[in-house]
C-alpha cells in the first residue's frame, strides 16, 4: 500500500489517496451513467457532468497542495508532454504548456485547453458531443483505477503525480466545455510552493 514518506514533509497521506480513489470512482460512474441515459433516450441531467467537472478540478488542486506542487504547473507540464509526443507537433505548433502557464483565470485556461484540443486532438474534437463525453468517461475510469492502484502500491508514484493529477484538472476543464459550461473569469488559485520536490511514497 502506497503511503507518503513521513521524512519528505509533504505528499498525500493514505487516507487522502483512498478518498481520492473513491471520489474518482463516483465521478466516473456519474459521467458513465449520464452517457448511458442519453444513449437510451432517457432523462439525463447535465448538471451531473458539470458537478463531476468541478469535483475533478477541486480534487486536482487539493492533491497539488498536498504534494507541495502547483496543480496548474503540473497541468502545463502535462500539456507539454502530450504535445511533444504528438505526430502533428512541429516547431511552430501551438504551445499549450506556455499558454497554460500564462493563463490568469479559469476562463483563459478553458480556452487554452480548447486550442490544445483543436491542434492535437482533432479526432476527438470532430466527434459529436455525446461521443466526446463517452470517450472522456473512459479516461475517468482510467484515472480512478490508476489512483486505486497507487493506494495498493502497484503503480509508479512519480508517474501518477506528473500525469494523473494534472489529468484530473484537464478533464475537469474538458467536461465543463463539452457540457456547454463557460468557466468563470475568477483568478486561478495558484500555489506558490517554496520547494518543487515530488512526494516520496513507500510500499508496505
Amino acid at each position: 500500500m502506497a503511503v507518503c514518506d513521513p521524512q519528505c514533509g509533504m505528499g498525500p497521506d493514505i487516507e487522502l489517496l483512498t478518498d481520492t480513489a473513491l471520489v474518482l470512482a463516483v465521478v466516473a460512474s456519474d459521467v458513465a451513467n449520464f452517457c448511458d441515459h442519453v444513449e437510451h433516450c432517457e432523462p439525463a441531467n447535465i448538471e451531473f457532468v458539470r458537478e463531476s467537472a468541478a469535483t475533478l478540478r477541486s480534487t486536482a488542486l487539493r492533491l497539488g497542495d498536498a504534494c507541495g506542487r502547483d496543480a496548474f504547473e503540473l497541468y502545463a507540464g502535462r500539456l507539454g508532454m502530450i504535445e511533444a509526443r504528438n505526430v502533428v507537433s512541429h516547431p511552430g505548433s501551438y504551445d499549450g504548456a506556455s499558454a497554460a502557464l500564462a493563463a490568469d483565470s479559469w476562463r483563459e485556461l478553458q480556452l487554452v485547453q480548447v486550442e490544445h484540443d483543436r491542434a492535437y486532438h482533432p479526432d476527438i474534437m470532430g466527434l459529436p458531443k455525446a461521443e466526446q463525453l463517452r470517450h472522456y468517461a473512459l479516461h475517468l475510469a482510467k484515472l480512478a483505477g490508476n489512483t486505486a492502484a497507487l493506494v495498493r502500491g502497484t503503480v509508479d508514484e512519480q508517474d501518477w503525480l506528473t500525469r494523473r493529477v494534472p489529468d484530473m484538472l484537464l478533464f475537469g476543464i474538458k467536461l465543463a466545455t463539452v457540457s456547454g459550461q463557460k468557466l468563470s473569469d475568477e483568478a486561478l488559485p495558484r500555489t506558490a510552493a517554496p520547494e518543487r520536490v515530488a512526494p516520496t511514497f513507500h510500499a508496505q
